[in-house]
Protein backbone atom coordinates (compact mmCIF):
# COMPACT_ATOMS: atom_id res chain seq x y z
CA UNK A 1 0.00 0.00 0.00
CA UNK A 2 1.27 3.21 -1.20
CA UNK A 3 1.52 5.76 2.06
CA UNK A 4 3.14 9.16 2.99
CA UNK A 5 5.25 9.12 5.53
CA UNK A 6 6.43 11.93 8.11
CA UNK A 7 10.19 11.83 8.56
CA UNK A 8 11.81 14.25 11.45
CA UNK A 9 15.01 15.69 11.14
CA UNK A 10 16.65 13.12 13.38
CA UNK A 11 15.03 9.85 11.74
CA UNK A 12 16.44 11.79 8.57
CA UNK A 13 19.94 11.78 9.51
CA UNK A 14 19.85 8.07 11.43
CA UNK A 15 18.40 6.18 8.29
CA UNK A 16 18.94 7.83 5.45
CA UNK A 17 22.08 9.86 6.16
CA UNK A 18 20.46 13.30 5.84
CA UNK A 19 19.73 12.83 2.06
CA UNK A 20 15.49 13.95 2.21
CA UNK A 21 15.08 17.61 2.34
CA UNK A 22 13.54 18.86 4.63
CA UNK A 23 10.62 21.58 5.45
CA UNK A 24 9.06 24.01 7.75
CA UNK A 25 9.65 22.48 11.46
CA UNK A 26 12.55 20.40 10.10
CA UNK A 27 9.90 17.89 8.90
CA UNK A 28 9.41 15.74 5.61
CA UNK A 29 7.23 13.57 3.98
CA UNK A 30 8.00 10.31 1.75
CA UNK A 31 5.87 8.28 -0.28
CA UNK A 32 6.73 4.58 0.13
CA UNK A 33 5.35 1.26 0.26
CA UNK A 34 4.27 -0.09 3.51
CA UNK A 35 3.65 -3.68 4.18
CA UNK A 36 0.91 -4.08 6.53
CA UNK A 37 1.42 -6.81 9.45
CA UNK A 38 -0.98 -7.61 12.29
CA UNK A 39 0.54 -5.54 15.95
CA UNK A 40 2.30 -7.72 18.08
CA UNK A 41 1.19 -5.70 20.90
CA UNK A 42 -1.72 -5.77 19.81
CA UNK A 43 -2.33 -1.79 20.67
CA UNK A 44 -2.99 -0.49 17.10
CA UNK A 45 -6.15 -1.91 14.91
CA UNK A 46 -5.97 -3.61 11.77
CA UNK A 47 -4.04 -1.80 9.16
CA UNK A 48 -2.38 0.80 11.49
CA UNK A 49 0.83 -1.07 11.67
CA UNK A 50 3.40 -1.96 9.12
CA UNK A 51 7.08 -1.12 7.84
CA UNK A 52 8.79 -0.18 4.86
CA UNK A 53 12.30 -0.95 3.90
CA UNK A 54 15.53 1.25 4.31
CA UNK A 55 18.98 -0.08 2.60
CA UNK A 56 17.66 -3.79 3.16
CA UNK A 57 16.43 -3.04 6.94
CA UNK A 58 12.70 -3.20 8.14
CA UNK A 59 11.99 -0.06 9.71
CA UNK A 60 8.27 -0.16 11.45
CA UNK A 61 5.72 2.79 11.00
CA UNK A 62 2.18 3.07 12.25
CA UNK A 63 -1.02 5.38 11.44
CA UNK A 64 -2.83 7.00 14.69
CA UNK A 65 -4.93 9.47 12.44
CA UNK A 66 -6.57 6.43 10.10
CA UNK A 67 -5.96 8.27 7.15
CA UNK A 68 -2.85 7.52 4.33
CA UNK A 69 0.06 9.38 7.07
CA UNK A 70 2.63 6.73 8.86
CA UNK A 71 5.14 8.07 11.42
CA UNK A 72 8.09 5.54 12.19
CA UNK A 73 7.53 3.53 15.39
CA UNK A 74 10.41 4.00 18.28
Amino acid sequence: MKAKILITSLENMRLFHGKLPTKRWAFCEIVRNVTIEPDPSGVYSAGCYGYIVVDSKKVYVVNHSGGDLFELYN
